[in-house]
């Protein structure tokens, strides 16, 4: 499994800023249908996740205001990243490890892109790579 992450098709990355309030972030997650989001910072770099579970548990179960709640302050950090030059082995040890389906990769630390878990196998067992 030597194949390098550069040669993979990512998917885009969803993000918010960490300053952004939950009915923001919240937005956004529901206009990009997803169920997680990266925290990044002015330069892109990451500095947590929020998932739906995230904003369930510690904002509605918890009655906060969702205007004045921020997105620093209900995210999981750190994140677990992969750098772009890294191998398919490498990126599915840390999913495994971290329990993860897909992977943020980074590129001299700013988010690019996402990895699929999927698309390793897809892309390993025979499939062609979308570029």
């Amino acid at each position: 499994m030597s194949h390098k992450i550069e040669l993979s098709k990512l998917h885009d990355a969803v993000v918010c800023n960490e300053d952004d309030n939950v009915l923001e972030v919240s937005r956004i997650m529901r206009d990009t249908r997803k169920r997680h989001i990266l925290v990044v910072d002015d330069h892109l770099k990451p500095l947590g996740v929020i998932s739906a579970f995230d904003i369930n548990n510690r904002v509605v179960a918890e009655e906060k205001n969702i205007h004045n709640t921020k997105a620093k302050d209900i995210m999981s950090k750190p994140v677990q990243t992969i750098d772009l030059h890294s191998s398919y082995e490498e990126a599915c040890e840390k999913m495994v490890e971290h329990e993860m389906h897909t992977i943020p990769v980074t590129k001299e630390g700013k988010i690019i892109g996402i990895l699929d878990l999927a698309y390793i196998f897809r892309d390993h067992n025979g499939g062609k790579n979308e570029h």
